[in-house]
């Protein structure tokens, strides 16, 4: 952004937890701020809600529960927002895969799933001799590592076995990503294992060299207690204090090039700005940047995205057999099931927990899998109720039940999608500097990516030029 004494102005394109944080970094900077969101809403895909546990509302969250807490994005925004007491961690990180029809725990030691000890008990219960050898034998292997952009899945399996793939990584890197590893950018999704893998020779002794063995008492993920849409309610409450001018149910028409800057034109208004902030879904940017930039819209319209559904359940704790020591349980996709993961919220949370109830968030669907998206709510929850049947043999009704929707709202990095970036940001320099592009879509999923794709680009479009 060129140089200027007056306060430059920022639009802000979207309310989710990406545009919030930009719109924070913006006024910390001094700039004037117009945050547009086209829903009733702030926080996009954060969200919570009261769920009836034993007569008591109880706020459970209807989309991510946690953050990475060694990540340092969300932790660092949560103390600039005197959020810092508020942040709890879960009470439990041990996990387990459902396979061959029980739940085995999950590697002790593992980077993304991928296991760096072949004898360790649990490994050894997830995997065939044949698979362990082929890790000892990775152990002393030499040689050049991948020189392009591969899928998590191809190279696993080159390198260690399909079993490795099908019973740990897949369901974990899968899971968290809604999407098919066999397609997932290694580098993209994974960059600790593209890491590992590009330095050549032994990929899990690379791992074991990049894996912190000391000072890791850390807990991995934090929380708050009232929920994480506290974080955008926070959000809301500081900028409020800053000035900054948030507006709901004004959804943005187009981007195009204005006298100075940029223009934004919305349902109600035509704002010139110095610059703008993009924070909305690829496939909604297209559409807003298609006037200004054709290359980038196109490029942007290639990546494409996928639908979870989340219940959450309520049961009698003496209605659910066995103890629930952990924190959930992952399912490969082979198995025919509905679900693809369930966390054991009353355990991992100690403050979703009055003792007498506990409390499920069981997952659906994912790239590939479109039965949970295409039915009706009742039909989901029976599928589920099915699948928990099975695995955890539950056979009572739940006391409270609530299925959420997250349509297109997982962010597919397929093969070849940094390349897919680097286009898309060559043309924006070109043909449109003053506008930026932050959020899921592009590099990384969860909150602390979002928060830090939302602050560099505003980073980006203040830096004077």
């Amino acid at each position: 952004m060129t140089a200027r004494s007056d306060p430059p102005h920022v639009v802000v394109v979207g309310g989710g937890v990406t545009g919030l944080a930009a719109a924070w970094e913006a006024t910390g900077r001094g700039a004037r701020v117009t945050l547009l969101e086209a829903s009733d809403r702030f926080g996009g895909l954060i969200r919570t809600s009261p769920i009836d546990i034993g007569g008591t509302p109880v706020p459970i969250d209807e989309g991510a529960d946690a953050f990475l807490a060694r990540v340092p994005d969300a932790v660092e925004l949560c103390a600039e927002l005197g959020l810092g007491p508020e942040l709890t961690a879960p009470t439990t990180g041990h996990a387990y895969v459902w396979v061959d029809g029980r739940l085995l725990s999950l590697p002790g030691s593992h980077v993304m799933g991928v296991p760096l000890d072949p004898d360790d008990p649990a490994t050894v219960a997830l995997l065939n001799e044949s698979t362990r050898e082929r890790m000892r034998v990775d152990l002393g292997r030499s040689g050049p590592g991948p020189t392009t952009d591969v899928s998590i899945g191809d190279f696993i399996t080159e390198r260690l076995g399909r079993e490795v793939v099908d019973r740990i990584v897949g369901p974990l890197v899968g899971g968290i990503s809604a999407g098919d590893v066999d397609r997932l950018s290694m580098s993209a999704v994974t960059p600790q294992l593209a890491d590992a893998a590009a330095r050549g020779d032994s990929f899990v002794a690379a791992l074991r060299h990049a894996t912190p063995t000391t000072g890791t008492e850390r807990p991995v993920f934090a929380g708050l207690r009232s929920g994480t849409e506290r974080l955008i309610t926070a959000l809301v409450d500081a900028l409020d204090e800053r000035s900054a001018d948030l507006r709901t149910e004004e959804p943005v028409l187009a981007v195009t090039a204005g006298s100075t800057g940029v223009q934004v034109r919305s349902s109600t208004a035509v704002l010139d700005a110095d610059g703008a902030v993009i924070t909305t879904p690829a496939r909604v940017a297209a559409g807003l940047v298609d006037g200004i930039s054709p290359s980038a819209a196109r490029e942007l319209r290639s990546i494409h995205t996928t639908t979870v559904v989340l219940a959450t359940l309520v049961f009698d704790t003496a209605d659910v057999p066995g103890p629930l020591d952990g924190s959930g349980f992952l399912i490969p996709r082979d198995t025919g099931l509905w679900m693809t993961a369930v966390s054991w919220g009353s355990s991992k949370w100690s403050h979703w927990n009055d003792g007498r109830h506990v409390v499920l968030r069981v997952s659906a669907g994912h790239a590939g899998d479109r039965r949970a998206e295409e039915a009706d709510d009742a039909v989901v929850l029976a599928a589920l109720l099915e699948d928990l049947r099975t695995t955890m043999r539950l056979t009572t009704a739940p006391r409270s039940a609530r299925v959420t929707r997250w349509t297109d709202a997982f962010p597919q990095y397929d093969v070849g999608h940094a390349d897919r970036l680097a286009r898309i940001d060559l043309a924006l320099r070109q043909d449109a500097p003053f506008v930026q592009l932050a959020g899921m879509s592009y590099r990384g999923v969860g909150i602390p990516a979002s928060i830090r794709s939302g602050r560099a680009a505003v980073r980006e479009l203040l830096t004077p030029r």
